[in-house]
């Protein structure tokens, strides 16, 4: 009976041995398995810990290329808590492209790699791919990411913006400069250059992309006929119109199927978001390269109608690209100057209304393929052609030339003010990448780290009023009166 007794407990307790054992080897499997293969999930409501959809566009061209990237950081060794911050979002990064690595060295204790790599101040992040290396000083998404688009780039591309007609000044820092938006498309590694086109015989053929941004005056027939020659010869431009201004420029515009009109919009819902019946909110797109898996509010102060033709126009394929909300309408500038913001059917458009437009142009004109302003002059059938600047790369005379043109019906959208106001500056900018043909940065780049405004709806400002003001205090008043009288009536009785 012992006997048995003693088999029982030897056979319970290895039983539990061998439970304890299964259930570790389990925990170790687990761990196994979650080390090889690491997942993160992002609780926040923003998105802070997720890369923008432009970064992992960005990397996943560097996974096409298939081309690996290294990431020094050089910091102190006692600087830990930045160190951290910049470890995860580093991460970030490795988990989108497998073969981004980085690591951490200390300059003063490794001088000599810190010499190699031209570190003369700390902290500082190297990122090389291939034979290009970038360096950056401030680590967040949107410098890392320029800067690995930067490390993709063969060329540099040249945008000119014209003045001489009022534009925007692109050095300009007031509220209707266009400084933020020149800072964004130079940290895409384009240059940007003024152009005076009455000086000028033709427009210089590196260049990307022509800006019109804001002409107060209409262009002389000369410096039309310039704009004519660079599209014709398939050059990219993009044009930022004004209410109640150049209407022969805007008479020129149709030739490539802009349609637009003396008239400023109205709109209701803007005041719905916080801003002026001037201001309207776009939130409708229509789908095309720019504008797909757009889903952010953009606003567009003081704007015009334009729209796509409705009647076909040869060589030319035209579309809307953002819709104002259906409350909205357009007014002719006797009303605006009047006051009078009424809707009147027989000079006003009801909303949704086109404010901003695309157009690809093909010009299968014979002198498209003759040498001079074209891109596509006559070459050698043995010389293949070379990309410069907006000479986007044929395969010879035989394929006419393609221009791309962008219209909105608002300068002050991309100014200085508006600039990050919602999605102005993603729309801005994707235009710029789809006029340069740089479709792999079409995309909701990443946000600054930056203070953003916040835009209340009337209802939610009357809250944030309401609460602290009156509510809070009205209530600490009430538990007063009703502790008072509490007291008074235990005493009293």
């Amino acid at each position: 009976m012992t006997i048995n007794n003693k088999y029982r407990k030897l056979f319970l307790g290895g039983g539990t041995a061998a439970g304890i054992l299964i259930f570790l080897a389990i925990i170790v499997a687990i761990q196994y398995i979650i080390l090889e293969h690491p997942k993160r999930w992002d609780l926040t409501r923003a998105g802070k810990h997720t890369l923008s959809t432009q970064s992992k566009k960005v990397l996943d061209t560097f996974k096409e290329k298939k081309l690996p990237i290294e990431v020094l950081a050089f910091y102190e060794a006692k600087d830990t808590s930045a160190r951290d911050a910049v470890r995860d979002l580093l991460d970030q990064y490795k988990d989108v492209y497998g073969q981004f690595t980085y690591s951490f060295i200390d300059p003063d204790q490794n001088r000599t790699l810190a010499i190699q790599n031209k570190i003369d101040s700390y902290p500082s992040i190297v990122l090389k791919a291939g034979q290009k290396d970038e360096r950056i000083t401030t680590a967040d998404e949107e410098t890392l990411t320029n800067a690995l688009t930067k490390l993709l780039r063969t060329e540099v591309k040249k945008i000119y913006l014209v003045k001489g007609h009022g534009e925007e000044s692109p050095d300009s820092k007031e509220a209707d400069g266009l400084s933020t938006a020149k800072e964004q498309i130079e940290k895409q590694n384009y240059k940007v250059e003024e152009i005076v086109l009455l000086q000028t015989a033709s427009i210089p053929e590196d260049a990307t992309i022509l800006l019109i941004a804001g002409p107060k005056t209409d262009p002389m027939d000369s410096e039309l006929e310039l704009i004519r020659n660079y599209i014709n010869r398939g050059g990219s431009v993009l044009v930022l119109l004004n209410p109640f201004k150049t209407p022969k420029f805007a008479a020129f515009l149709k030739d490539y199927g802009f349609e637009t009109a003396e008239d400023i919009v109205v709109d209701r819902m803007s005041r719905v978001f916080g801003g002026d019946y001037l201001m309207p909110v776009i939130t409708t797109y229509i789908n095309f390269p720019i504008t797909r898996n757009f889903n952010v509010a953009s606003f567009f102060p003081e704007v015009r109608s334009v729209r796509a033709a409705e009647k076909p126009i040869p060589n030319v394929t035209v579309q809307g690209l953002a819709l104002t909300s259906p409350v909205s309408w357009t007014i002719t500038e006797e009303q605006f100057k009047s006051g009078n913001a009424n809707f009147d059917e027989k000079t006003g458009q009801k909303g949704p209304i086109s404010v901003m437009a695309v157009a690809t142009y093909t010009n299968v004109s014979p002198q498209s393929k003759e040498s001079g302003n074209g891109k596509e002059a006559a070459k050698e059938p043995a010389q293949p052609t070379a990309e410069t600047g907006s000479n986007k790369a044929e395969e010879g005379s035989a394929k006419p030339p393609k221009a791309r043109i962008v219209v909105a019906g608002s300068s002050l959208f991309a100014a200085n003010k508006y600039f990050k106001l919602q999605g102005n500056g993603d729309l801005f900018m994707n235009s710029v990448s789809w006029l340069a043909e740089d479709e792999n940065l079409i995309a909701i780049r990443p946000k600054s780290s930056r203070s953003q405004p916040i835009i209340l709806t009337g209802n939610e400002s009357l809250v944030v009023l309401v609460v602290p003001v009156v509510l809070v205090p009205l209530s600490w008043i009430i538990v007063g009166v009703v502790v008072y009288l509490y007291r008074r009536r235990t005493v009293t009785a």
